[in-house]
């Protein structure tokens, strides 16, 4: 039977494709097992908190004057947020500052006459009215204290996260909350400690931060204080760390992940975790023998998600790579030389 050329060709083609050699598998990289330090992490949700906040209740009992500031407004320390209206105390101060210009006239105008007849001028009555103007001064000045209460002033620097009245409101002594001030240039981060790993947190060991608002900018910290007794409710000790907040980026309450060292082996024999292979509970690594991967069980010992922890394997084993690849025992493998 003739068949047409075009067909012809495309049969010794096919025929070509399928005796051509199978394309070699890819080399698998392998590696020698290092010595380094490791870390045990542990992973625990973190809120984010001010480094310092205050309630700003008013001290007197008076109508709301005058606010000088809003949510949301960067203020200084010492700065006039608020001004109380309390006119008997701005009645007490007049009549105050009334005695001590009595008291003070009438103390002058006895040291005058002294001067002009000592002999008509009782000591008795110069005293007298030195004690009336010290007693007038002192009472100004309480009036004067007592007025400046009614000042509400920033404590620190902060931000006004809050704010709880407006002119005219009528508010009360210790009882009316006014603003709620937070100062975040440093934030604290709030990890609960479970009660198994308390006795392994102390200051000074590592914390990374990873921010779940702000997940692609990791923070690097230490423990920078502990509670040293766990919360009855929770079970938990409270440990702190300190994120420098410079741009205001991190916010008080935001949740975080907080990944603490807790434990440390120094001269650990290490390979990368791509190296590990876990089949359920079991852990192995293949090693390249005379050409062929030789399944090895090993037992991790700390893996901190870069490199494993293999007590078991000496310096000069050659552990492959795989990977996503699958590899059986004994295998043969076109492995490169680390």
């Amino acid at each position: 039977m003739n068949l047409p050329a075009w067909l012809s060709g495309l049969l010794l083609l096919s025929a070509s494709s399928c005796l051509s050699p199978a394309a070699e598998p890819s080399p698998i990289p392998t590696t020698h097992p290092s010595t380094g330090t490791i870390l045990r992490w542990i992973s625990l949700p973190a809120t984010l908190a001010p480094w310092q906040q205050a309630a700003l209740h008013a001290k007197v009992t008076g109508y709301v004057k005058s606010i000088s500031v809003d949510q949301g407004d960067s203020v200084k320390s010492g700065q006039l947020l608020a001004l109380i209206e309390v006119p008997e105390l701005e009645a007490d101060l007049a009549a105050h500052k009334a005695e001590v210009s009595a008291a003070q006239s009438e103390s002058d105008r006895l040291l005058a006459a002294r001067k002009k007849s000592p002999d008509l001028t009782l000591p008795q009555s110069i005293d007298n009215a030195k004690a009336r103007l010290a007693l007038a001064q002192s009472s100004l000045a309480r009036s004067e204290t007592l007025l400046r209460f009614a000042e509400i002033r920033a404590p620190f620097d902060g931000i006004i996260s809050s704010r709880m009245v407006d002119p005219g409101a009528l508010v009360s002594a210790g009882s009316t909350q006014m603003f709620h001030l937070v100062d975040s240039s440093t934030i604290r981060l709030h990890i609960p400690i479970t009660e198994l790993e308390t006795p392994l947190v102390h200051k000074g060991i590592p914390v990374k931060a990873t921010i779940s608002a702000l997940p692609s900018q990791p923070l690097d910290a230490s423990i920078s204080r502990t509670a040293h007794s766990l919360d009855p409710a929770t079970r938990t000790m409270l440990a702190q760390a300190d994120l420098p907040n410079p741009t205001l980026s991190l916010r008080p309450g935001m949740f975080a992940t907080a990944r603490i060292g807790v434990e440390k082996h120094d001269n650990a024999t290490l390979i990368p975790v791509a190296g590990l292979v876990m089949e359920k509970s079991n852990a192995f690594v293949f090693r390249l023998i005379n050409g062929k991967a030789v399944k090895t069980a090993v037992t991790p010992g700390f893996n901190d998600g870069t490199h494993a922890e293999i007590p078991s394997l000496k310096p000069d084993d050659v552990i492959l790579l795989p990977g996503t690849t699958l590899l059986t025992d004994g295998q043969p493998i076109p492995a490169s030389r680390p």
